[in-house]
């Protein structure tokens, strides 16, 4: 049986460690906003963009870039986490991103993976999957436009191979499909998995930006020279803000989901530490109890002895 010292020793500990995951709870509750909020900051950028490539479609064609024998090639982005403490995040969006292709008749050998995440990249090899490229989700706001900047470098190379050396960005291309597979956090605080198709870009969104009425009388300037440049920039810049957007919602998932966890585990101690205040304190009386009774029974015996003489 543990001595009362032992379970007061216990008791101390598992007050620390609550202290711990509250503090984690806390954490987590303050990276929820801050990455849902620097998702909302993209909302004007991406607007510019759009204003962008609409007045580049304005007077003109969508541009069309050639094709050469491209081979076929799918790449996807699969989201998780580095660390754990997220209970089935990494495993959820694994499990859906693989669901997804299979039902869309990609063949495994065909898929050139990119990761972020080295949790979510343990799950996906222990499915047997191979990992292309294996990058470390952000930890902080700040450091989410380097990651998001990698990504779009690696698809880049990934194109350029695929287009057999060509430098220039194929948004038409219909041989290369990119895909990216995240988890974020709905309206109702609930854990849901997405998918966007990144390449080709969508013509109808092309088109209905041409159709767009401009809103002002001055369209921007540019030269013909560079339309081609410049059209192949915004796009670049379009893919940008999509990956970054699926980080922050990312990321925003992933400390929603570890400040659940934190919370489970702040209300399991909250009950341990009572059962074992109360077993103390139980303890504790029936101790006092031991001892007064060992006074009491002392005392009769001196005074039986003292009877006795």
């Amino acid at each position: 049986m543990q001595t009362l010292e032992g379970l007061k020793r216990r008791i101390k500990t598992t007050s620390s460690l609550r202290d711990i995951v509250s503090s984690m709870k806390t954490l987590s509750a303050v990276s929820v906003g801050q990455y849902e909020k620097s998702s909302k900051s993209l909302e004007q950028y991406y607007a510019n963009i759009e204003l962008a490539l609409q007045a580049l479609l304005q007077t003109n064609s969508i541009p069309s870039l050639a094709k050469k024998n491209f081979k076929e090639k799918v790449v996807a982005i699969i989201l998780g986490s580095d660390q754990g403490l997220v209970g089935k995040f990494n495993k959820t969006i694994a499990n859906f991103a693989f669901d997804y292709l299979k039902q869309n008749n990609v063949n495994q050998n065909d898929i050139t993976l990119i990761v972020g995440g080295k949790s979510l990249s343990s799950k996906i090899l222990a499915m047997g999957w191979d990992i292309n490229t294996l990058f470390t989700m952000p930890s902080s706001v700040r450091s989410m436009i380097t990651v998001a900047q990698k990504i779009l470098f690696r698809v880049s190379e990934i194109q350029m191979q695929q287009q057999m050396g060509e430098k220039d960005f194929s948004f038409s291309n219909d041989k290369l499909k990119l895909f990216i597979f995240y988890n974020s956090k709905d309206e109702h605080s609930l854990l849901t998995q997405n998918v966007i198709q990144l390449l080709p870009v969508d013509l109808d969104f092309l088109k209905n930006l041409k159709n767009k009425k401009w809103p002002t009388k001055n369209i921007p300037m540019y030269s013909n020279n560079t339309r081609k440049n410049l059209f192949s920039e915004f796009m670049r810049q379009l893919l940008f803000v999509n990956i970054y957007k699926a980080i922050s919602l990312s990321l925003a998932a992933e400390y929603f989901t570890r400040m659940i966890s934190m919370q489970n585990a702040e209300k399991n101690i909250d009950e341990h530490l009572e059962t074992m205040n109360l077993k103390y304190q139980q303890r504790r009386q029936t101790e006092i109890t031991n001892e007064l009774l060992d006074v009491v029974i002392g005392a009769e015996v001196l005074n039986s002895k003292k009877s006795v003489l």
